[in-house]
């Protein structure tokens, strides 16, 4: 049985982090994940408001409450996976606009890992800029998420994470091993990752395992925004 943490981040003092938390545990509720997990509410700023943490009764979920740091949220998930998260296989990091739109997203991600193995996976795949998975959402394990060697100490560190020359994923891949896109209907490896139907930017985004603001955007956008959007998206990989 793996053991499977899912972290969900939410700003403390944040201003719309009601509205955002509150979406995540109605869609929580709404869409059953399909796998076994606990649940761990990563509270950047300090521990929730009363009214706040209230939004969270109904879910089996523990609260970590630390200090804001300059990697935000990686250091959140950096942190959980030193502490409450040290002896879990798997780690899913869900930034604070994540939400969902259909059932048995996590049973996806659980599956793509028992059949590649131990990883690092991820729901939303672009080009733009380089090829990577967007950390708004992605999962691997404590020590692969904690092998990353640089501090990350502002905005920039926090990009360089996520889609830089030394991109974690880039890490992980060089080390041989699995990096892979999931959505509904597969796993696509990195030169692949922009070829399925309905995913980030692409369609009406059906594919995908959740959505979040980057999703929300598309979606309310302009026909110019969203033809712009896809072909930065679908940039030629590198």
């Amino acid at each position: 049985m793996i053991r499977v943490a899912v972290l969900y981040t939410v700003v403390s003092q944040g201003r719309i982090s009601d509205d955002l938390a509150s979406r995540f545990v109605s869609t929580y509720h709404q869409f059953p994940v399909g796998a076994e997990h606990d649940l761990f509410i990563i509270c950047n700023g300090g521990p929730l408001s009363l009214e706040r943490a209230l939004l969270f009764c109904g879910v089996a979920s523990k609260f970590f409450p630390r200090v804001n740091t300059p990697g935000w949220d990686i250091d959140g998930y950096m942190d959980a996976a030193r502490g409450p998260c040290k002896d879990f296989d798997m780690l899913v990091a869900l930034g604070e606009s994540c939400y969902f739109h259909r059932a048995g997203w996590l049973a996806r991600l659980v599956e793509a890992w028992q059949k590649h193995g131990p990883g690092f996976y991820g729901p939303f795949s672009s080009n733009n800029v380089r090829g990577h998975l967007h950390t708004t959402a992605f999962c691997c394990s404590p020590a692969m998420l904690l092998s990353y060697p640089v501090k990350i100490v502002d905005r920039n560190g926090r990009m360089e994470f996520e889609h830089g020359q030394g991109a974690l994923w880039r890490r992980l891949a060089a080390r041989g091993l699995p990096v892979r896109l999931v959505t509904f209907d597969g796993e696509y490896e990195p030169r692949l990752w922009r070829t399925p139907k309905n995913i980030l930017w692409k369609g009406d985004q059906s594919a995908l395992l959740l959505h979040s603001n980057h999703t929300d955007r598309f979606r309310d956008g302009s026909a110019n925004r969203k033809r712009s959007w896809q072909a930065q998206a679908d940039s030629p990989f590198k």
